[in-house]
């Protein structure tokens, strides 16, 4: 690889979910620059040079890039700050995703309009501005919906709603999270939901790797676990894959990772639900380079710089991660972890990011995790076995807040 010591890279945000590239950077002795509104942010510490400037405020990430003639500017994990990074990237001719990419892909209804002008395969959708006409949309599609904001991330202002008398409370969740004046309403697909992590340079999508998803149960569709290799057979593997390259070409990602949910029919077709244009979060980028030992993060680094990548499979070990969560709302009283949970070699992480006295939430987004397991087995159903059991060891007791 060539030596790319010293480029300067801006890493837009500072929490948990930036630390792989934070950390990575550091590894390659970049000159690194982050920026998060938190001025207390985990990763903020980490480096010398970290600015408290809002990751949505474009003009200040613009004026801080400038001067320091930084070299590529990367995030991972959200899309709150796509656009203003595409707007860097178009400011300072940087290589990455262009800020008209990183609307269709940062905006869902963009998406929806993107992918249907291109006839990628998606489901039937109704933007609507009011919640009357979210019920309106709602019986014109039929039940189940998905009713959700079109410009959050981590699965914020998403909710499934099986009866007409939710739509009011899920409405308003959706405008919880967000900044316009408009929501989506979605046909709710049965079939299996999977994701992919995909990889563009110089406009062609490069490779596409298929996995499998766990959501929470209930009316909040958030992740909680992934894992590798895709339970499809081969005919609805290559579909998704297909899909996906159509769907990435149809939104404009030309460089760098993307993150794509899909639901696969009960015809076996596959239907693009989700779009990011940055890598995958809840472990993704730790079960790639296990199930294919391609470093995804550096990858990303190297392409945010103009450096040629490499995203070509060295193997293919079943693996599986799972997120630690809080049963409710709460302040964590104690963690528990057996000693004996660390003698199982196939345990690769077990991580948990609360301590004593911290606040912690029910899942309803995926910023509401508190912890990974990350396994490898024999087959993915054994690593997500293994996963799930190891996740039942760890205790996290909660008081209840009054």
């Amino acid at each position: 690889m060539i030596d790319i010591s010293g480029k300067r890279i801006l890493i837009v945000g500072a929490g948990f979910g930036q630390l792989p590239l934070i950390e990575k950077s550091l590894e390659l002795d970049l000159d690194i620059i982050v920026i998060d509104k938190n001025p207390n942010a985990i990763g903020m510490k980490m480096v010398e040079k970290s600015f408290p400037i809002d990751i949505i405020d474009v003009d200040a990430v613009k004026n801080l890039a400038e001067e320091y003639q930084i070299d590529g500017i990367v995030t991972m994990q959200t899309d709150l700050p796509i656009p203003t990074i595409g707007a860097v990237n178009d400011f300072l001719k940087l290589n990455g995703v262009t800020y008209d990419t990183a609307i269709r892909c940062s905006h869902k209804m963009e998406t929806r309009k993107a992918l249907k002008q291109k006839g990628v395969d998606q489901p039937n959708f109704e933007i609507v501005e009011s919640e009357h006409e979210t019920m309106i949309s709602a019986k014109k599609i039929g039940l189940p919906v998905i009713v959700k904001a079109v410009d959050s991330s981590g699965s914020r202002g998403i909710t499934k709603v099986s009866s007409f008398d939710k739509i009011s409370e899920a409405y308003k969740e959706a405008k919880k999270y967000t900044r316009l004046d408009v929501v989506l309403v979605e046909e709710f697909i049965d079939g299996i939901e999977v994701g992919a992590q995909a990889f563009s340079e110089g406009g062609e999508c490069k490779l596409v790797l298929v996995h499998n998803d766990t959501l929470a149960d209930g009316e909040f569709m958030v992740p909680t676990g992934h894992s590798f290799p895709s339970s499809l057979d081969s005919e609805q593997e290559n579909n998704a894959i297909d899909t996906v390259k159509k769907c990435v070409e149809a939104l404009g990602i030309n460089e760098g990772p993307s993150n794509i949910d899909l639901i696969i029919n009960k015809n076996g077709e596959a239907k693009i639900i989700e779009v990011g244009a940055r890598v995958g979060a809840t472990c993704l980028p730790e079960l790639v380079y296990n199930f294919t030992g391609i470093d995804w993060v550096e990858n990303t680094i190297l392409n945010a710089l103009g450096e040629k990548v490499n995203v070509f499979p060295i193997k293919k070990q079943a693996c599986a991660a799972v997120i630690l969560e809080s049963l409710e709302d709460g302040i964590v009283e104690d963690i528990l972890i057996p000693e004996t949970i660390n003698e199982n070699i196939n345990l690769l992480e077990l991580e948990v990011t609360v301590k004593k006295g911290d606040k912690v939430s029910k899942l309803r987004k995926g910023t509401d995790r508190i912890g990974k397991v990350v396994c490898v087995e024999s087959t993915y159903e054994k690593a997500e076995l293994l996963a799930e059991s190891i996740k039942k060891e760890v205790q996290i007791k909660c008081l209840k807040q009054v």
